[in-house]
């Protein structure tokens, strides 16, 4: 299983090919990691989703790895717009629209098409029935496993129906590529976009011991501030083929 910090990616990826629900949670919830692997503990530093009824800002004080190829400082997704905005640095970002999507996964998949990539993983879910309170919501535990890994490593996920956020920005699924892609990750898909819950914490075992936690720290149900998630002045937003000559050029 990957490590914790990998949901930070998966969250924004799978929230891009969902369909629209009620926005009914508006406010601010911080997630923080720790990582206990080589025996050692380090934490990572947090990151902060930023939610409105139209747009959803992921950012945090260092760059991320999305889609596992293209580094951010942050993620805009814009449902009024219908597109995505990654703050990549240097003065610019990188806007992506519904229809640039799928191109740019395959892009940046090391030349393995969507198709391959959905045979890849196989995962196995588990409902324990255990329950607790994470920042005042009361959460469920979903264990997740490779069914080829060994038994002893596999992901615990607590997660809360008290939080509704609006992921999606379309009417209509996304097609077929951008279905198999999703299932090729080991994110909770079905619990959080089909019976509606929302992921507080993220534990991940190896050998049966914990390798490392993603958990929300902060949660502020309230108005968010429309220069939170407003692209940050100063900076060139680029559509996908201009960004990527300007990369080559590079």
């Amino acid at each position: 299983m990957k490590k914790a910090k990998y949901f930070v990616s998966a969250m924004l990826m799978v929230a891009c090919f969902t369909q629209p629900a009620s926005a009914q949670f508006e406010g601010s919830i911080t997630f923080e990691s720790h990582d206990y692997s080589d025996q050692n503990s380090e934490d990572d530093e947090p990151f902060t989703l930023f939610v409105t009824p139209e747009r959803i800002m992921l950012q945090g004080e260092k760059k991320y790895n999305f889609m596992e190829s293209l580094e951010t400082e942050g993620v805009l997704v814009r449902l009024d717009k219908e597109d995505f905005v990654f703050l990549t640095g240097k003065d610019k970002a990188l806007k992506i629209t519904k229809t640039d999507i799928t191109s740019l996964m395959n892009l940046f998949g090391n030349g393995r098409n969507v198709s391959q990539k959905a045979e890849d993983v196989d995962i196995k879910q588990e409902r324990t029935g255990e329950t607790k309170t994470i920042q005042g919501y009361q959460t469920e535990k979903f264990i997740f496993r490779d069914k080829e890994s060994d038994q002893n490593e596999y992901c615990a996920v607590w997660m809360t129906k008290e939080i509704d956020v609006n992921w999606g920005m379309l009417a209509e699924p996304w097609g077929n590529d951008a279905d198999q892609l999703i299932s090729s990750t080991d994110f909770p898909v079905d619990l959080i976009f089909k019976e509606k819950y929302f992921p507080l914490r993220f534990e991940n075992y190896e050998n049966g011991e914990l390798e490392s936690v993603l958990e929300a720290t902060e949660i502020n149900k309230t108005a968010v501030s429309s220069d939170m998630v407003e692209v940050p002045s100063g900076i060139k937003v680029l559509n996908m083929q201009n960004y990527l000559f300007q990369k080559m050029s590079e």
